[in-house]
């Protein structure tokens, strides 16, 4: 298995939006996209690196790390597009990708990312590639229902396997 990744163009975006309803990501991820209104493609300069995830040639998802005023250092995200893509490994060798990348620019800074707690298979994900948690939280979904997520950090160091 193959995995590199291409930056985001706003072509993208129509498939990022059908790639997200077609998973019910919002059964497990509160966005898909970025959280700045205006972003709809890679640029670095502004501080956001976002990616679509090429397996074997084929786009199977999307990963981002951006800057934010409300948050106390680059936030990561990242989902697949199809539940057949899930479990290859696929993911963790994207969030590698994605964090060199980031760290070539910004070499010294902590990465951060919020995961439901019952995203147990997103939270081994990131622990492989370093990730480790640093706190807990809660906020309610749009329905009025109570999510209960995890602070995970990880601190600028090599890729992880």
């Amino acid at each position: 298995m193959s995995v590199e990744l291409r930056p985001v163009t706003p072509e993208d975006l129509a498939t990022i939006d059908r790639w997200a309803l077609e998973i019910g990501s919002s059964e497990f991820m509160s966005r898909t996209r970025p959280l700045a209104p205006s972003a709809d493609h890679h640029d670095p300069a502004s501080g956001l690196f976002w990616y679509l995830v090429i397996s074997n040639g084929l786009e199977v998802g999307t990963v981002w790390i951006e800057h934010t005023p409300q948050e106390n250092g680059p936030i990561l995200s990242i989902f697949l597009s199809n539940h057949l893509n899930f479990g290859h490994g696929i993911g963790t060798a994207a969030v590698n990708l994605a964090l060199s990348e980031f760290h070539r620019v910004f070499p010294n800074q902590t990465v951060v990312l919020y995961v439901r707690q019952s995203n147990h298979r997103a939270i081994a994900c990131y622990q492989r590639v370093g990730f480790t948690v640093a706190g807990t939280g809660s906020k309610t979904s749009p329905l009025g229902k109570p999510i209960t997520f995890l602070r995970m950090v990880r601190p600028q160091c090599s890729p992880i396997a």
